[in-house]
C-alpha cells in the first residue's frame, strides 16, 4: 500500500487538480489546463511577446552578452555546468555499481544529490535574468491566463478573484508541484500499478478521457511506468531493490548506455579489422575525432591493453617534451627483454 501522502498525489494526478486553501476559510481547486485552455494560452504568449518588443525588452540572445558584461557568467560556466552533468552520471554509476556496499552507497548518494543541486544552481544562474526578456515577460503572461481559467470553486465555477490575487494562487501552484522523485514513487505504488495493468490488458479508460486531453502529471506518470516496463523486460534487468532506489536506477541505465556504446563502437572496429594482416597485428591505431571518441575506443581495449596506454603516456609526460624514441617505452623494452630471453632459452634447447 502507498503510504498517504504518495495516495494523495495519485489521485491529485488522476482527478487532474490539486486544492488550495485560504486563510479565510475559501476552498477553490486549481486544474490542469485543457488542450483548448493550452492552445488560447500560446495567442496569450504571442500578444504578450509582441506587447514586450515594442516596449524595448531584451530578447533571450542578447541577455547572455549582459551576464557576461556584469559578471554574472562567464564561458567557463557552461564548461563547468557539463563537467557537473557528467560528474552526475558517474556518481550514479558507482552507486549502481556500489549499490550493495551500505555505508559507499549512502555516500554516493548524497554526493549525487549535491551535485544535481550545484547543477539546477548553476542553470538558474544563467537565467537570472530571464524575466528581463520578452521571453520571460511573455512565459509569465501565458502561466498567469491559464491560472486565471482553471482555478475554481468546489460547484465548479470560476473563480472571481474577488479575495485573492492570480500571483499568490500561481505561487502555490508552482511550490507544490509533483516533483520527478515522487512521479517515479507513485509508478511503482502497488495502488497505481493495480490501475496500469488493466489498463494494458485493456480493462480500463485510463483517465477516463482520450490521449490528447490527458494532463502534463498524467503524461509523465505514464511516461515513467513506461519506464519500469522497459526496465522489467529488459533481459539484464536489476532486482527490485534496485528498481526502487532512483539513483542506483539511474546508475543501471548509465551503465547499459555505455555498454551499448562499447559494443558498437567493437563493431566498428571489427568492421576496420576484417583484413587479415590488420586483424592479426598486436597493435592498431584508431583515430578519434574528438576527446569523448577518444574515450570510447579506450574503453573498447582490454583490463592489460587499457594499463599499457595508461603506462605509455606517463611515461611520455615524464620525458617533457624531449623526443622518446618507440623502444623506450616501457612496455615495448619489457616485451625486446622476453625475445632476448626467449631467444636465450631457444639456443640452449638447441645445445642440448
Amino acid at each position: 500500500m502507498a503510504d498517504a501522502r504518495i495516495e494523495k498525489l495519485l489521485y491529485r494526478i488522476i482527478r487532474g487538480r490539486m486544492s488550495f486553501k485560504a486563510r479565510d476559510g475559501l476552498f477553490l481547486y486549481i486544474y490542469e489546463p485543457d488542450s483548448e485552455i493550452i492552445e488560447h494560452s500560446h495567442e496569450i504568449y504571442d500578444e504578450a511577446y509582441d506587447e514586450a518588443y515594442r516596449q524595448g525588452s531584451y530578447v533571450e540572445a542578447e541577455i547572455l552578452p549582459i551576464l557576461i558584461e556584469y559578471g554574472f557568467w562567464n564561458p567557463l560556466d557552461d564548461r563547468e555546468v557539463e563537467k557537473i552533468k557528467k560528474d552526475v552520471e558517474e556518481t550514479k554509476y558507482q552507486a549502481f555499481k556500489n549499490f550493495y556496499n551500505k555505508k559507499e552507497l549512502s555516500r554516493l548518494k548524497r554526493k549525487a544529490i549535491g551535485l544535481e543541486k550545484k547543477w539546477s544552481k548553476a542553470i538558474g544562474k544563467k537565467s537570472s535574468l530571464k524575466h528581463l526578456t520578452c521571453e520571460g515577460a511573455a512565459e509569465l503572461a501565458r502561466t498567469q491566463w491559464i491560472i486565471s481559467q482553471t482555478v475554481k470553486t468546489r460547484d465548479g465555477q470560476l473563480y472571481d478573484w474577488s479575495s485573492l490575487t492570480i500571483p499568490k494562487v500561481l505561487n502555490y501552484y508552482t511550490k507544490n508541484a509533483i516533483s520527478l522523485e515522487d512521479t517515479r514513487t507513485i509508478a511503482r505504488c502497488d495502488e497505481w500499478k493495480g490501475m496500469w495493468t488493466l489498463f494494458k490488458t485493456g480493462g480500463c479508460n485510463l483517465f477516463g478521457k482520450p490521449a490528447m486531453e490527458i494532463t502534463a502529471p498524467q503524461a509523465r506518470l505514464v511516461a515513467y511506468s513506461r519506464m519500469y516496463d522497459n526496465v522489467l523486460e529488459h533481459p539484464e534487468h536489476p532486482n527490485e531493490k534496485i528498481i526502487e532506489d532512483d539513483i542506483a536506477l539511474d546508475g543501471w541505465f548509465v551503465a547499459q548506455k555505455r555498454k551499448a556504446k562499447k559494443e558498437r563502437k567493437e563493431r566498428e572496429i571489427e568492421s576496420m579489422t576484417s583484413n587479415e594482416k590488420i586483424k592479426n597485428s598486436n597493435e592498431m591505431f584508431v583515430m578519434a575525432r574528438t576527446p569523448e571518441e577518444a574515450g570510447e575506443i579506450f574503453e573498447v581495449n582490454d583490463p592489460v591493453a587499457r594499463g599499457t596506454i595508461i603506462q605509455r603516456q606517463n611515461r611520455i609526460k615524464d620525458t617533457d617534451g624531449e623526443n622518446l624514441k618507440h623502444t623506450a617505452l616501457p612496455d615495448v623494452k619489457l616485451d625486446i627483454q622476453m625475445q632476448r630471453q626467449q631467444a636465450v632459452a631457444d639456443r640452449f634447447k638447441g645445445g642440448r
